[in-house]
């Protein structure tokens, strides 16, 4: 896919951010001991032709393992990486598959009706906890305690910046964008279930995007969860730039697609 470099390299910068990191001949191995059950925390991220299969799936259990955590990884390169695949259940992995779209904003901005009751600031302490409380309302996001753990990492880097969304006084939507070199992602779009179905997060997005173009970010990228999100995103001027096959495998605890479920 056209740019994939540039999608994989954000997101090693995207999970640096909040883990440690070992390199191997493959990939990368992400971990971060004090938030165990933070999947996103806790991958193996590989891309490269696997050599030695065997000798490599061994090596990445008990990496995992030596440090207290679940074995996971995502394998992309899907098609030069059959081997792999086929010898995942003998090593004890389940997995699953993906096919991401991805997308990016073209640089144009929607035109959106004026509504007075909305108003948008960036998080900060003043309203920090505000803002939590809409990201942890959200079940899809994985346990409250988790939740906010994972928040609170990512809200003190200088990586992320978050927004909120208010109507009428009400804190409602929040959204973040993490920014690498002259890379943005727009990450964890939320908006409690009360205010969902109003369109409010066009306005929190349009708003991100008029940041970023004064920030001087060359592409605003979004990674869609579902074809109906996908839509959403699609109407504000996200546009697909094709997708990305992945392989999810785990030995034990949740498939990605149950927490998706909530």
């Amino acid at each position: 896919m056209r740019n994939l470099e540039k999608i994989i390299q954000l997101d090693i910068d995207y999970i640096k951010s909040f883990s440690d990191m070992e390199k191997c001949a493959a990939g990368i191995l992400f971990y971060n001991q004090e938030i165990p059950t933070y999947y996103d925390a806790n991958h193996a991220h590989i891309w490269q032709k696997i050599e030695q299969v065997d000798c490599f799936l061994m090596d990445i259990k008990k990496f995992y393992v030596s440090k207290g955590l679940i074995p996971r990884m995502y394998l992309y390169n899907v098609e030069e990486n059959q081997q792999c695949i086929e010898k995942l259940h003998v090593h004890g992995f389940q997995y699953e598959t993906f096919t991401d779209d991805i997308q990016c904003w073209n640089g144009e901005f929607v035109q959106l009706p004026i509504n007075p009751a909305i108003d948008i600031e960036r998080v900060t302490d003043n309203n920090v906890q505000e803002a939590l409380a809409v990201e942890m309302s959200i079940s899809t996001f994985g346990e409250p305690a988790l939740i906010k753990e994972a928040f609170y990492k990512t809200y003190q880097s200088p990586h992320f910046t978050y927004y909120l969304l208010r109507v009428n006084g009400v804190a409602c939507c929040t959204a973040d964008i993490f920014v690498a070199g002259n890379q943005g992602r727009v990450e964890s779009v939320a908006t409690i279930e009360s205010f969902r179905g109003r369109g409010l997060i066009g306005y929190l997005l349009r708003h991100i995007q008029q940041q970023s173009m004064k920030a001087g970010i060359e592409n605003l990228w979004i990674m869609p969860i579902s074809a109906p999100v996908a839509r959403v995103y699609a109407k504000l001027n996200f546009k697909s730039v094709g997708s990305v096959t992945s392989i999810h495998a785990f030995t034990e605890g949740k498939s990605i697609k149950e927490l998706r479920q909530g």
